[in-house]
């Protein structure tokens, strides 16, 4: 780190330090002034000028807590981690544009992995096997195509995208606490290949605990980055659902995955009749993202093994609503938004021709060559 940027990092940390002066605050002042060093040169008059008493007074050096600064500046040197000031230019462009950005963001790992187009993938910590599975697949097919995954490192949907993003391409981590600890302990296996493959950010200073009240304060964070979030599944309170309507608040897309009413995962349904949109598979991303970014690779994801002439749009439509993950009769009408008895007419055809097949669980499945 050159001396000049030390001393900008430095100066970012003492004003936060200072009880009462906020992110929104530094951002303010860097917006007025294009960099925060400028801060330090301005007379108390000048501040009362541009911002007002009450403001200029929080803006006192005199009680910039050094020993914090310093421990900091000690520490991302020991752990070799980056940071993220508002000013810089690879600061993300969309993270911006919030209502309450973070005035800088510790990074760890390939930040280069931020330049790309980033979609989050959130859910629940205790998911069902095929939400796990879906969400991997999703994250897997996303990277795929050059979309960074962005998600929270949680258990359950959120690592279940990180994993399928690192087979194929990147992923961001955004961590609840300092980047001193890696939380939960159970994905600890999973973060050294994470941060090769992508990065893990986090608005909180380096010595800071997981605790409750930091995972809601950094969703913004992960909706911030994305042009679109999706929920895989959630319960009907749940953290994910926060950062569903921090992503509306923010006019960015988001997406769920409906599920059967009878399972606890339903939030996602409750977002689809609040204007969430519903997702069966990448493509559907896809779509909607092109409108914001142009170097995107349509990658046809039909299975090369067979080699398939629908007979119409409904059966490409339930052959690939099943290719997702198997689904009985009730969940395909709530998927597809189609009555029962078109559908049953449909899936007796296709099962006549070979297509799918039903289990002695009441689930269709596709028929494999």
């Amino acid at each position: 780190m050159d001396f000049d940027r030390e001393i900008l990092i430095k100066n970012y940390l003492s004003l936060k330090s200072i009880k009462g002066v906020s992110d929104n605050i530094i951002v303010n002042l860097v917006k007025k002034y294009n960099t925060l060093q400028s801060i330090f040169e301005k007379g108390i008059d000048e501040l009362i000028s541009d911002f007002g008493e009450k403001i200029a007074s929080l803006i006192d050096l005199q009680k910039v807590d050094h020993n914090f600064v310093k421990e900091e500046l000690e520490l991302i040197k020991k752990y070799n981690i980056s940071m993220i000031l508002y000013e810089d230019k690879d600061y993300p462009e969309l993270l911006k544009q919030i209502s309450s950005p973070p005035a800088y963001l510790y990074g760890y790992g390939d930040l280069s992995v931020l330049e790309k187009p980033m979609i989050a993938i959130v859910g629940s910590r205790r998911a069902s096997r095929r939400g796990l599975k879906f969400a991997e697949e999703l994250g897997m097919e996303l990277a795929e195509v050059g979309i960074n995954v962005v998600s929270g490192f949680a258990a359950g949907i959120d690592i279940a995208a990180h994993i399928g993003a690192m087979k194929k391409g990147s992923t961001t981590a955004i961590m609840g606490c300092g980047l001193k600890y890696v939380y939960p302990d159970s994905n600890r296996r999973y973060f050294k290949e994470l941060v090769e493959k992508g990065c893990a950010l986090t608005e909180f200073s380096i010595n800071t605990k997981p605790d409750p009240y930091n995972f809601p304060k950094r969703n913004r964070i992960i909706a911030g980055l994305s042009y679109g979030v999706v929920v895989v599944e959630a319960a009907e309170k749940s953290g994910s659902l926060i950062t569903a309507r921090l992503a509306m608040e923010e006019n960015r897309d988001v997406y769920a995955v409906p599920i059967w009413p009878e399972e606890k995962n339903r939030g996602t349904n409750k977002l689809i009749r609040e204007g969430a949109k519903l997702l069966e598979n990448y493509y559907d991303i896809l779509e909607d993202i092109v409108k914001y970014v142009d170097n995107i690779k349509i990658i046809d994801k039909k299975d090369n093994k067979t080699n398939i002439n629908f007979e119409d749009a409904l059966e490409e439509k339930i052959y690939n609503a099943l290719a997702l993950f198997p689904k009985n009769i009730d969940e395909l009408c709530l998927s597809i938004n189609l009555d029962y008895v078109s559908i049953m007419n449909k899936l007796s055809m296709m099962e006549l021709k070979g297509l799918i097949y039903i289990e002695i669980d009441g689930k269709y499945y596709i028929r494999s060559n």
